[in-house]
Parts: C-alpha cells; sequence; structure tokens
C-alpha cells in the first residue's frame, strides 16, 4: 500500500537519530525539513543514493559559484540557499534510509564521501573567493584555510568516535533534558547550517570575514574541548 506524505512524516518522527548534542540549526531546522524532503521522495519512489546524489549536486553547484562568481547581495543570498537545500538534503537520505527499513554500507559510504568532498572543498572555494574579488590583504586567506583544517579535524574524529561507539549503529531519538538543548547551543560555532548563513553576507568582504573568523574561533575551542572528552568516553566504555 502506498503511504501518503503525512504518513511519512509522522513514521520518520518516531525513527530520527538522537538530537543530543547537534548543533542548533540541525536540531530545530535542517533534520524538520529533512524529514519533510524524505517523506516527499519515498511518496515519488526515490531511493536514498538518489537523494544523496541530488545533495552532492546542490551542494558542488554552490562551492562552483562561490570560487568562480563575484558575490552580489542576490548571488550570495542564492548560492548558500543553493548550499542549505543541499544539507536538508544530506539529512533527508539517512532518514529515507530509515522509512524503508535501513540503509546499505554502500549508501553510507556514499553518504561520507560525498560530505568529505563538500567539507575539502568549501573553504578552498572561500580562499579563492577572498583572492579574486575582494581587496583584503593576502593574511585573509589563512582563516579559510585554519577553518578547512578544523573542520577536517572535527569531521575525521568524530566520525571514528561514532563508529567505534556504536559499531556503525545509528542511536535513534530518546527523551532528552536540558543539557542536550545546552550543548546544542554550545555547538553552534560547528553548525554547517550557521556557516550557510554566514555565507550570505560574502558582498561585504569585511563584515563576512570578521564573522566567519569569530566562528571560526568558536569551532576550534570547542574541537579542543571534544577532543579529549570523546577519547575519555571510548576508555570508560571499553571497562
Amino acid at each position: 500500500m502506498t503511504t501518503t506524505v503525512s504518513e511519512n512524516i509522522r513514521a520518520l518522527s518516531r525513527a530520527q537519530k538522537s538530537r543530543a548534542g547537534a548543533p542548533l540549526y540541525s536540531r530545530v531546522v535542517n533534520r524538520p525539513v529533512g524529514r519533510v524532503l524524505a517523506a516527499v521522495a519515498h511518496r515519488l519512489g526515490a531511493s536514498p543514493d538518489q537523494v544523496t546524489v541530488l545533495s552532492a549536486l546542490c551542494t558542488y553547484t554552490g562551492i562552483a559559484l562561490i570560487a568562480l562568481v563575484r558575490p552580489t547581495p542576490v548571488g550570495a543570498v542564492a548560492t548558500a540557499l543553493l548550499l542549505m537545500l543541499g544539507y536538508a538534503l544530506d539529512a533527508a537520505d539517512g532518514q529515507l534510509a530509515r522509512l524503508r527499513g535501513g540503509g546499505s554500507k554502500a549508501g553510507e559510504w556514499l553518504d561520507h564521501v560525498a560530505d568529505v568532498i563538500k567539507l575539502s572543498t568549501i573553504h578552498g572555494a572561500i580562499a579563492v573567493s577572498l583572492f579574486r574579488f575582494t581587496d583584503l590583504p593576502p593574511a585573509a586567506l589563512l582563516v579559510p584555510l585554519a577553518f578547512g583544517a578544523v573542520q577536517n579535524i572535527h569531521f575525521f574524529s568524530y566520525i571514528l568516535t561514532y563508529q567505534l561507539r556504536y559499531q556503525g549503529g545509528t542511536p535513534l531519538a530518546r527523551d532528552e533534558s536540558r543539557p542536550g538543548i545546552l550543548k546544542s547551543v554550545l555547538s553552534v560555532p560547528t553548525d554547517y547550517g550557521l556557516m550557510c548563513l554566514v555565507l550570505m553576507t560574502r558582498f561585504a568582504p569585511t563584515v563576512f570575514l570578521w564573522v566567519y573568523g569569530l566562528m571560526l574561533v568558536g569551532y576550534a575551542g570547542y574541537v579542543v574541548l571534544a577532543l579529549p572528552k570523546w577519547y575519555r568516553d571510548l576508555r570508560r566504555d571499553a571497562r
């Protein structure tokens, strides 16, 4: 029997990954939007891999536009919205897989590889944009280069920790207390969705660089605190 979009959304609400510690934009905006997109994709008969590919196309197009096109107010906003759509579709592919009864190792591999390509290129594209389209001093290029390094350290160490703790499984939604929400707020600098919003200011290079740089400082601080915690968690799990 074919299910409706609303029925799919209700089913997905009962099979969400835990929101504990998820950054605020992901928690409040991206996962709910991804849930709707997953429900629509299921109604249309799309596969999780097809949604992953569509997400990648949106994201990589946005990254290319950052590097190749001089930012204007309209262009910067449009590019950021394209990246946000790619991010929502990235949330939708995993939710669609759960709605269909579970994903595959190949699908998880494709999803992670798409994320790796995104995170390995977006800050380079920002550096290219600053170099080509602004009069900022060359030292400004160190900000996106440092951001790329910090984000990749976070991504790979988080994925490794996740795999070691859950053996590839997915912890589902559970009742959360106030500390879970507080952690989401504290992890705001790591939020890719927030970075998409910051990218809307690229038409004002100085403003963008200050906000982007502050986000980098917060992100680096989060990673410095998270790495020893994850190490301690793994040692505790081994006891």
